[in-house]
C-alpha cells in the first residue's frame, strides 16, 4: 500500500554546521504552479498549482533550508482481483463514483498476462501519481483510490499495456 504524504514543511539540512538551526535565513520565493522549478529529493518532490502559498529554496555552504509543500509521489491504492472473469479483451472502465470524495474505484480488465501501468495526470498533463506497475495476470481487478491528500479538481488516469492505451477522466470535489 502506497502513502500520499501532504504537509506543510520548513527544514534545514546542515552540512558542516554545529548548530543548523540557530539562525534565520531569508527565503527566496517563487511559485511552483506559475512555472517555478520542481524541488526533489530521492523520496519527495515540490509540486505546486495555481492558487498555493509561495516556496522556495534559501542555502549557503552549511545550511539548505526549503518551505513549501511536500507531497509524495505516491498514493494509497490497493488492487484486487474480481474472482470468476476472464476477459477477451483488454478494457479501463470508468470509476465510480464520478465525482468522489475521497476515495474511488477503477475497474479494468486484462486478458492475458501483461505488465499493467495506471498513471494519474494533472489538467497540465503532469503526472500526479503512479497507481499501478506491475505485471498482472489475466483477469478483471478493482483499483481502490484514495486521493483524500489531493486538491479538488479534474484529474486523468490512464493504463498502459502492451499494444494498449487508454484514459479515462475523474473528478475529486472535496
Amino acid at each position: 500500500m502506497n502513502k500520499l504524504i501532504a504537509f506543510v514543511l520548513v527544514f534545514g539540512l546542515a552540512a558542516a554546521a554545529a548548530n543548523p538551526l540557530a539562525a534565520q535565513i531569508q527565503i527566496a520565493r517563487f511559485v511552483l504552479g506559475s512555472g517555478g522549478t520542481p524541488i526533489a529529493n530521492s523520496q519527495f518532490q515540490i509540486l505546486g498549482t495555481i492558487g498555493q502559498p509561495a516556496i522556495g529554496v534559501s542555502s549557503t555552504q552549511a545550511i539548505i533550508h526549503v518551505s513549501g509543500f511536500w507531497v509524495g509521489v505516491d498514493i494509497v491504492t490497493s488492487v484486487e482481483p474480481i474472482p470468476n472473469s476472464l476477459p477477451n479483451s483488454f478494457r479501463l472502465d470508468q470509476n465510480y463514483p464520478n465525482p468522489f470524495n475521497p476515495a474511488t474505484t477503477i475497474q479494468f480488465a486484462v486478458p492475458q498476462t501483461s505488465q499493467v501501468s495506471i498513471k494519474l495526470y494533472d489538467l497540465r498533463g503532469r503526472e500526479v501519481a503512479t497507481l499501478l506497475d506491475d505485471r498482472l495476470a489475466a483477469g478483471e481487478y478493482k483499483l481502490q483510490l484514495d486521493a483524500g491528500a489531493l486538491a479538488s479538481g479534474v484529474y486523468f488516469y490512464r493504463m498502459q499495456t502492451e499494444g494498449f492505451v487508454q484514459s479515462r477522466k475523474l473528478t475529486l470535489l472535496k
